[in-house]
């Protein structure tokens, strides 16, 4: 979360991937960092927390949260 926060301070717009396990650090840091609102997105299990996944499993994970990705990347263009 800090790594996404430090590139949203940068001007770039970031997803951040937490596993479930993570969540309340994850608000904590977003909260304490200014970004309370900070939308990122869980990988649950029975992925496991230390996210030591085999290939078949990331891709598993990378093609359940992809559109979430997008999705999130897509909100934070400015309106045109």
């Amino acid at each position: 979360m800090r790594d996404a926060v430090e590139l949203e301070w940068a001007g770039i717009p970031t997803v951040c991937i937490v596993h479930q396990e993570m969540n309340g650090s994850a608000r904590a840091i977003a909260r304490i960092s200014g970004h309370e609102s900070y939308e990122f997105l869980s990988v649950d299990y029975p992925h496991i927390p230390t996210a030591i996944w085999a290939p078949d499993e990331i891709q598993q994970i990378a093609e359940a949260i992809t559109p979430h990705v997008r999705e999130l990347l897509l909100k934070q263009l400015p309106d045109c």
